[in-house]
């Protein structure tokens, strides 16, 4: 009996102390898959899906993107950022939807240290079905000096398009950059040092912006006299002038009765359906000129699709204008074959008649590759100073510390192979602004464009 009392009182007292516990220890609550999602993760791997034949391993191409899903719906990437929503009965990520860009991933499986999903990518020219596979990223969202160094700087090693051409050792550099890191680096310190870095490419496309401040390469311009004096002096030439279209980046007006002129600028940006219809009504206008100058100095570039809206209406068939080749492996030297890109005749009025292109070294980016279409036009003769020299097609990415930066993806090529990265497109025409003819307000490079439509010389 006495031991029968003793386990009575043990079990007892067992009870307690469990009881005890589950009120004091705190249990973990269990996730939905919402809040599973709501973290910074990066990839791992990554799988180009075909309908037939087994999945390609896109890794290499694909291996630094991030994504941070963040609990008041927005979401910051690698590529860009906006808001999320999760579907969790139909397992899908909705970004950016009831936007005029919306994409959807399909959620294959997640757990509190990884993510599946399947969505589809950019993949030349078109769309591809990719499998996506993620790990936690602790460092996403970090202010640490180093990681945000590291992070820039694998981005460009992995990605950058020019190291070879530029003679770059980017290893070098990394070691010279990396030693300014300490663990006391303030983050307008470290705005210095990445400048610093990424300075050393001369590249007018490898900015980076913070809300310290913006920094970019100026040199390709800044160290050129201007060529030109501002549109309200060019347009003090005109006899004639219309209402501005597309979004005020395309003027036009008549420098003689039987002369055109186009401004396209400050750049190329807006729609193609707005640049289709205003280039159409400028050239139903200037239709009974016998020659037109087509004028895009001081134009900073932005889309390559509206520079071509243009070009299509002063060719009669199809031109080669350039070729490309894409960056797509880990060594600075692992680029895809040439893939030529080519002008249409496009529009229900096209100009066949002689075109002075006035350029000057402000013409840059998309303003180079509309100009490298034009050049491909046997009626057209470029007229002013050399080109700006960049020809990137840049991709936005995000350091961890939400800071913004571009890499530069391609090597464009003119239409006969040669590289005008950091060097230009020289005219066939040169043309200097003097100092005399700036300060009495005299468009030299204009002037000698009117002169070439009038006399053929």
């Amino acid at each position: 009996m006495k031991n029968i009392r003793s386990l009575l009182h043990f079990i007892i007292l067992t009870l307690v102390l469990i009881s005890g516990c589950s009120k004091n220890t705190p249990v973990e609550p269990l996730q939905n898959e919402k809040q599973l999602l709501t973290k910074a993760w990066q990839l791992t791997k990554a799988y180009m899906l075909q309908t037939a034949g087994a999945p390609i391993d896109a890794t290499s191409e694909l291996s630094l993107i991030y994504l941070q899903f963040n609990s008041d719906g927005t979401y910051t990437s690698s590529f860009q950022n906006g808001k999320w929503e999760y579907d969790e009965p139909g397992k899908k990520i909705y970004f950016d939807k009831g936007t005029t860009a919306p994409f959807t991933a399909d959620v294959k499986k997640i757990t509190s240290d990884s993510l599946r999903i399947q969505m589809y990518l950019p993949n030349n020219g078109g769309y591809s079905l990719f499998e996506l596979i993620f790990a936690v990223n602790k460092n996403l969202g970090s202010k640490a000096a180093d990681v945000n160094f590291e992070a820039l700087w694998k981005e460009f090693d992995q990605r950058y398009s020019f190291f070879e051409i530029k003679r770059i050792n980017w290893d070098s550099l990394h070691t010279v950059y990396k030693a300014k890191i300490k663990s006391t680096t303030t983050e307008a310190e470290l705005f210095q040092i990445l400048s610093s870095l990424l300075a050393e490419l001369k590249d007018g496309h490898a900015d980076l912006t913070t809300p310290l401040g913006y920094y970019s390469y100026k040199d390709w311009w800044q160290k050129y006299p201007s060529n030109f004096l501002g549109e309200q002096a060019t347009f003090k030439y005109l006899v004639k002038s219309y209402p501005a279209q597309a979004y005020g980046n395309m003027k036009f007006g008549k420098l003689t009765n039987d002369i055109g002129y186009i401004y396209v600028g400050p750049n190329l940006s807006g729609d193609v359906t707005t640049w289709s219809n205003a280039i159409d009504l400028i050239l139903d206008s200037l239709k009974n000129t016998k020659g037109i100058v087509v004028d895009i100095r001081n134009n900073g570039g932005g889309n390559d699709n509206l520079g071509m809206t243009i070009a299509g209406r002063f060719t009669d068939q199809t031109r080669i204008y350039s070729y490309v080749r894409y960056r797509n492996g880990s060594k600075h030297s692992d680029f895809t074959d040439y893939s030529e890109r080519t002008i249409t005749p496009q529009g229900k009025l096209k100009y066949l008649k002689h075109v002075a292109f006035l350029t000057n070294r402000r013409s840059f980016s998309s303003a180079e590759g509309t100009t490298l279409m034009f050049r491909s036009i046997p009626t057209v003769t470029v007229i002013g100073d050399t080109t700006g020299g960049g020809s990137a097609n840049p991709i936005t990415l995000q350091l961890p510390n939400g800071w913004s930066y571009r890499v530069a993806r391609w090597i464009q090529y003119t239409a006969d192979k040669k590289v005008f990265e950091g060097k230009g497109l020289a005219p066939n025409i040169p043309v200097w602004i003097s100092k005399a003819d700036s300060l009495g307000g005299k468009d030299a490079i204009l002037e000698r464009a009117i002169k070439f439509l009038d006399t053929g010389k």
